[in-house]
């Protein structure tokens, strides 16, 4: 249960760190445009779009609230498919 705890918090970060560089490209936005977007110091941020530290609640709620209402259906739909993705992988 450990283990499989840990495989998806990397999962997640991945799938997050993934998610957010590519919004950020989509906008054309600098690093540290994005890390003011979500509260975070650009150093955080980097590491974050890095896969090497998680989001917090905050950030992915600013993550959530900037982009318009069609992205973010669209994110959490890309989220929720992940999660099941991963629910039948370990079936």
């Amino acid at each position: 249960m450990k283990e499989t705890k840990k495989i998806l918090h990397q999962q997640l970060r991945e799938f997050l760190s993934g998610q957010t560089y590519a919004y950020r490209k989509q906008c054309g936005w600098t690093q540290e445009r994005m890390a003011e977007s979500l509260l975070v110091s650009p150093r955080s941020y980097i590491e974050q779009e890095h896969g090497r530290y998680g989001f917090s609640s905050l950030s992915m709620t600013c993550f959530i609230a900037v982009m318009s209402e069609e992205e973010a259906i669209t994110f959490v739909k890309e989220l929720r498919a992940s999660f099941e993705g991963r629910r039948r992988g370990d079936e």
